[in-house]
C-alpha cells in the first residue's frame, strides 16, 4: 500500500465533467491499494476572474455572479447524492457569503491590502475543494476538504508569493493528514493556499497547486505525486509550434526544475524543489492517457530532453575600456538593475572585461539602459540594447562536453544566433537569437535533440 498525492489542475476542472473525472481517478488509485490525498486548483479561469474583481472599482457584480453560477452548475452535475447536494449547497452558500463580504469591504474602503487580496483570490480553490470532497462522498468515498492553512501549511513573507516554513509545516501537516489517511479518509486540500500562524491567508504564486502537492508529499513522505493536467506529459517542445514534439517519458529532478523555471507546462518554478533528496516520484499525465512523464532523482535516457523558447527578452550591454580592471563595476551594474526592480535573467562578460551584458525582460530594458547610461557615464563609453529570444536546450547529457560541444557547434553556424551561454556541469544550454528566427532555430535544435532518442517518430 502506497501514499499518493493527486493534484488536479484548473485546465481539467472546467465544469462538472472535470470533477467526475477526479472521482474516477481517485477511485482507481484507491482500488490499487493506495491511500490518497487530493490537491485541487480553482475551476478554469476563476482565479483570473477573482483578480479582476479585486482590481475593478465598479462593475464587478456580474463577474462574481458568474463565478457562483459556474460552481453551482458544476455541483449539480458532479454530486449524485441528494443529501450531499443539500450539504454542498449550504457549504457553497456559506463560502460565497464570506467572499461577498470581503469584496464588499474592499470596495467600501476603496483599497485592497495584500492579505485581503490573497484571501479573496483563494476562494476559487476553497470552492473547488468543497465541491470535489462532496463529489467523492456522493460516490461512497469518505472525504473532507481543508484549506492549505487548515492542512498545516505555514508560510510567511509576501502574501502573493509566500515562503513556506518547512519545519513547522512538516509537523502540522503530518499531525493533520496522517490520522485522516489511517482512517481511509481522502483529504481534499486547496492548492496555491497556505497561511500564517495567526491564520492570515497566504498564496504560493501562480501555478502554486503543483507546489502544494509536492510540499504535502514531502511532509507525509508520499510514494508518488500525480499531476493531472490537460496534456499527456511534459513535451520535448511546444507542440503548437514544433510539429515533431513528443512526450518525454522520464526526467530527473534537475531537468524538471530547469523546465519549470523556463515555464514549461506552466509549472510553478518551485514544483520539484521539495522532493530533492526524497524517494518520491512524480507522474505528469492526463486522465485516460497512455503516456506520461515520470520525474525522479535519476531520470533516464535520452541525454537531451527538450527545447524551450522564451520570448520578449532584451540584452542590455555596457561597453567601454573604463570597465577593465575596475573592481566592483559588475556589482554597480547589477545594483542599478536592483534599484529599478529589474530582474536579471542572465549576465555575460568576456575575460577582457570590456563589456557586461544583462538579459532582462524587453519591457524593462529601456529604463535599465537609460539608467546605466546616466549612472555609469564616467565609466562606460556606451550602452547598447537589443531585442532577443532565448532558445534553451535541457538535458542532463549537456554535462558531458561531447554532447554540449555538439550543440554549440550546431548552434554556432545558424543564422540569427547572437550568443551562446552554457556553464560546465549545467543541464541547460541557452542560445540567444534574433526574435524573428527563434522558432526556426528551435526546430533545428529540436531535431538535434530528438536525434538522441532511441525511438523514431511514426
Amino acid at each position: 500500500m502506497g501514499v499518493v498525492v493527486a493534484k488536479f489542475g484548473g485546465s481539467l476542472l472546467r465544469d462538472s465533467s472535470g470533477y467526475l473525472t477526479l472521482v474516477r481517478e481517485v477511485e482507481s488509485l484507491l482500488a490499487a491499494g493506495n491511500r490518497v490525498v487530493v490537491v485541487v486548483s480553482a475551476m478554469k479561469g476563476v482565479t483570473d476572474t477573482l483578480i479582476d474583481i479585486v482590481e475593478k472599482p465598479v462593475g464587478w457584480e456580474p463577474a462574481l455572479k458568474n463565478v457562483m453560477e459556474r460552481y453551482y452548475s458544476a455541483a449539480r452535475g458532479a454530486v449524485v447524492s441528494e443529501r450531499e447536494m443539500t450539504n454542498l449547497f449550504g457549504e457553497l452558500s456559506r463560502l460565497f457569503d464570506e467572499l461577498l463580504k470581503l469584496v464588499w469591504a474592499v470596495k467600501v474602503i476603496g483599497e485592497v491590502t495584500p492579505h485581503a487580496r490573497a484571501a479573496i483570490v483563494s476562494f476559487g480553490e476553497r470552492l473547488s475543494a468543497a465541491l470535489a470532497a462532496a463529489a467523492l462522498r456522493s460516490q461512497g468515498i469518505e472525504s473532507v476538504w481543508l484549506g492549505g492553512r487548515e492542512a498545516g501549511l505555514i508560510a510567511e513573507g509576501d502574501p502573493w508569493e509566500a515562503t513556506i516554513d518547512y519545519e513547522n509545516s512538516k509537523t502540522m501537516v503530518r499531525n493533520k493528514l496522517l490520522p485522516l489517511l489511517e482512517r481511509n479518509v481522502v483529504p481534499v486540500i486547496t492548492g496555491f493556499v497556505a497561511g500564517t500562524f495567526e491564520g492570515r491567508t497566504m498564496l504560493l504564486g501562480r501555478g502554486g497547486s503543483d507546489y502544494t502537492a509536492t510540499l504535502i508529499a514531502r511532509f507525509i513522505e508520499a510514494d508518488e505525486v500525480v499531476l493531472y493536467t490537460d496534456v499527456p506529459g511534459v513535451m520535448t517542445a511546444d507542440p503548437r509550434r514544433v510539429r515533431e514534439a513528443r512526450v518525454i517519458p522520464r526526467l530527473s529532478f534537475a531537468e524538471a526544475m530547469e523546465l519549470a523555471l523556463l515555464g514549461a507546462k506552466r509549472m510553478h518554478p518551485k514544483t520539484f524543489e521539495p522532493l530533492i533528496g526524497t524517494k518520491t516520484t512524480v507522474k505528469i499525465t492526463m486522465p485516460g492517457a497512455e503516456s506520461s512523464t515520470t520525474v525522479d532523482v535519476k531520470g533516464g535516457p535520452p541525454p537531451l530532453k527538450a527545447v524551450v523558447v522564451s520570448e520578449g527578452l532584451a540584452v542590455v550591454t555596457v561597453v567601454g575600456g573604463g570597465l577593465v580592471g575596475r573592481i566592483g563595476v559588475a556589482s554597480r551594474v547589477a545594483g542599478v538593475a536592483a534599484r529599478l526592480g529589474v530582474n536579471i535573467l542572465s549576465i555575460m562578460q568576456p575575460i577582457t572585461e570590456t563589456r557586461i551584458s544583462l538579459v532582462v525582460k524587453e519591457s524593462e530594458s529601456k529604463k535599465l539602459a537609460e539608467a546605466l547610461g546616466s549612472e555609469l557615464q564616467h565609466v562606460v563609453s556606451g550602452v547598447e540594447r537589443e531585442e532577443v529570444s532565448a532558445v534553451s536546450i535541457v538535458g542532463d547529457g549537456l554535462r558531458e562536453s561531447s554532447i554540449s560541444g555538439r550543440i554549440v557547434e550546431k548552434a554556432a553556424i545558424l543564422g540569427g544566433v547572437k550568443s551562446i551561454l552554457w556553464s560546465p556541469g549545467s543541464p541547460i544550454l541557452v542560445v540567444y537569437v534574433d526574435p524573428d528566427e527563434a522558432w526556426t532555430i528551435a526546430e533545428t535544435l529540436h531535431a538535434e535533440v530528438v536525434s538522441q532518442w532511441p525511438i523514431k517518430y511514426p
